[in-house]
């Protein structure tokens, strides 16, 4: 983390850090460094204090409006690819709580000529969603406010979701801590599932019969 922190607040590759080590640092250098160094040993991640996140060899804008996207997500993302790669009829893809739109944007990104579209019931996220549809695609997906599927405009061929999936004990742990990542997106109901249970009830009618 400390090694990720210079290289981002000299504005260098980690290669590049790597071979000035031996360079003294400026005092604006130093100061800005301690800041960092300071926010990230009070506990906020990496990746708000960079307010970036690699996903799927991708740099994502994060803030503590949205969850910080997880390397494990890129195995949605590669079951998603494989599915629809090999059946051209699934045309319509949608990710349900987007979030950063890690998910969504990959997708987008390998499957040129598929519509693919993301919602979240967060106002927060639906901005960095936004961003980050400028910043990597150059062009905004199709996004919708809703509780899970509610306000979509289904069925689609293919739904991913990476929903809320912590306990309530264990998103209460996380709040007495004063973890940053949004309490919406980490709390999944007593046993974790509430969210997911909910979305597999909906995707009855929100998926296409033989869809995924």
């Amino acid at each position: 983390d400390a090694t990720v922190l210079l290289a981002h607040a000299m504005g260098f590759t980690k290669e590049r850090l790597l071979a000035a080590l031996p360079d003294e640092a400026d005092e604006e250098l130093a100061r800005r460094y301690g800041e960092m160094i300071g926010q990230r040993a009070a506990g906020r991640p990496v990746s708000y204090i960079r307010r970036v996140k690699e996903f799927w060899g991708l740099e994502f804008y994060v803030d503590e409006e949205v969850l910080v996207p997880r390397p494990d997500t890129e195995c949605l993302v590669e079951r998603a690819l494989l599915l629809a790669r090999a059946d051209e009829s699934l045309r319509r893809l949608h990710d349900a709580c987007t979030g950063s739109g890690c998910v969504a944007i990959a997708l987008a990104a390998e499957l040129a000529g598929r519509e693919v579209t993301a919602s979240d019931v967060s106002a927060g996220a639906e901005r960095v969603f936004e961003l980050n549809c400028a910043r990597l695609l150059g062009r905004q997906l199709p996004f919708f406010r809703s509780d899970l599927l509610a306000e979509t405009p289904g069925p689609y061929d293919l739904l991913a979701a990476n929903p809320p999936y912590l306990t309530d004990r264990e998103a209460d742990e996380l709040a007495k801590i004063g973890w940053p990542e949004p309490e919406l997106a980490l709390r999944g109901g007593p046993d974790g599932t509430a969210v997911a249970r909910r979305l597999i009830g909906q995707a009855a009618e929100g998926i296409r019969a033989r869809g995924w």
